[in-house]
């Protein structure tokens, strides 16, 4: 700012030199505020459903409204409006360095955008990750170790993330009967604030771990199979990927604060900071998520009884049956048993096979309603279906004699 050439425009003074000794471009330089809108406006759409999901399994279930949910909203309203100033920063801001002249960043506009995504930073990050350690103690309110650990976590945060609001009003805004103006005095002031954003980025990935780590202990003590200790232990995990952005978010920081190319690096933090709120959001509401999918409703769609079938394909496999001569076309036949025990069905039709080869596969349900309207048995809760493919067989149906099956 200091050693700005006298009489020249600020429309004319790159931010900073380019390395390659070129020229700046300042007509149609590469710029990333397309990707700054796409992964904001995106991210917000799915975690806007998820949030709406939550809050109607919450009405329906007729649970009290708790803090997490609260949290859950006001990080988003909070997102949203960050959002709202990232994607109108303009092509000017979220280009390289040498490439956006002083005057971008010396529109009061643009300052008063920076005024707007400082100011809301802290909060929306601290309502985003309180919202999941709330849901984590309201879940496992009967660990002791667990609650203490939650407290103090949210004692940390919120201290770290809201020590920037009094910043920004400080640094970020003229003040009033002082002569400030919204120029490049209020930007070098706001400066100040990149120390603190460093240290928040670095309790964001604290909380990250956190929110990954602690419910594995007590997940994994839990009296139900191993696959949906699984299940529930990869609904916080998606939390990783707010881990990546927050690492991310780090690294771009310490660029900006060493002036490397500090525009684009900004661009890049504003990518990275979206993805990590909007992501915690939606791991907020990831259970909510999971119980709409194990609802009747969805148990009883096609879609669901479909994706059942392939998995059950891919993770059974096929057989094969003893072979023989075949002269007509193949067909499929179902046969359903219970498996083992005195409750084994058998429809007359199907009771024996011979003298053909196929292929099939075995799903297994717990509990599972007969949602196609097939005949099965039921042993223990546990329904087996056995799909069998056939190519010209002879079926020996008892009292009503023998015959093939074709198409």
């Amino acid at each position: 700012m200091d050693a700005l050439p006298p009489g020249v425009p600020l429309e004319q003074i790159p931010l900073a030199a380019n390395p390659n000794g070129d020229p700046p471009n300042f007509v149609d330089p590469p710029s990333l505020l397309a990707a700054v809108q796409a992964v904001g406006i995106i991210l917000g759409f799915f975690a806007l459903i998820l949030l709406v999901t939550r809050l109607v399994i919450v009405h329906r279930a007729k649970r009290k409204f708790g803090l997490d949910d609260a949290s859950a909203i006001l990080a988003f309203v909070c997102a949203a409006v960050y959002t709202g100033a990232s994607c109108a920063l303009g092509e000017g801001i979220t280009r390289h360095a040498w490439d956006t002249p002083l005057s971008e960043v010396a529109n009061p506009a643009y300052l008063k955008k920076l005024f707007v995504t400082s100011l809301f930073y802290g909060p929306m990050l601290f309502f985003a990750k309180a919202a999941i350690l709330l849901f984590l103690q309201r879940t496992f309110q009967p660990k002791t170790w667990f609650r203490i650990c939650i407290y103090i976590l949210l004692f940390l945060m919120t201290g770290t993330y809201w020590m920037t609001v009094p910043l920004c009003f400080y640094y970020c805004m003229p003040h009033p009967n002082t002569g400030e103006q919204w120029d490049l005095t209020i930007l070098a002031k706001c400066n100040a604030l990149a120390t603190p954003g460093l240290v928040q980025a670095g309790m964001n990935v604290a909380v990250d771990i956190a929110v990954f780590c602690l419910p594995l202990p007590v997940v994994f003590k839990l009296q139900m199979p191993l696959g949906k200790k699984l299940s529930v232990a990869g609904i916080f995990a998606t939390g990783l990927f707010a881990l990546i952005a927050s690492i991310l978010t780090i690294h771009y920081r310490i660029l900006i604060i060493r002036g490397v190319d500090s525009s684009w690096a900004g661009a890049q933090t504003y990518i990275c900071i979206q993805a990590e709120v909007y992501t915690s959001i939606m791991v907020a509401c990831m259970p909510s998520l999971a119980r709409v999918w194990n609802s009747k409703l969805v148990k009883e769609s096609k879609i669901y009884t479909s994706f059942r079938t392939v998995i059950s394909q891919i993770s059974f496999g096929t057989f094969t049956l003893a072979s023989g001569n075949s002269s007509r076309p193949s067909r499929k036949s179902r046969i359903s048993a219970a498996g083992q025990g005195p409750y084994v069905k058998h429809s007359e039709s199907t009771s024996h096979l011979r003298g053909g080869s196929g292929k099939g596969f075995t799903e297994i349900n717990y509990g599972d309603p007969d949602l196609e309207g097939n005949h099965r048995g039921v042993f223990g809760g546990i329904q087996q279906t056995t799909t069998v493919e056939l190519t010209s067989v002879r079926v020996d149906g008892g009292a009503k004699g023998g015959g093939e099956i074709g198409r």
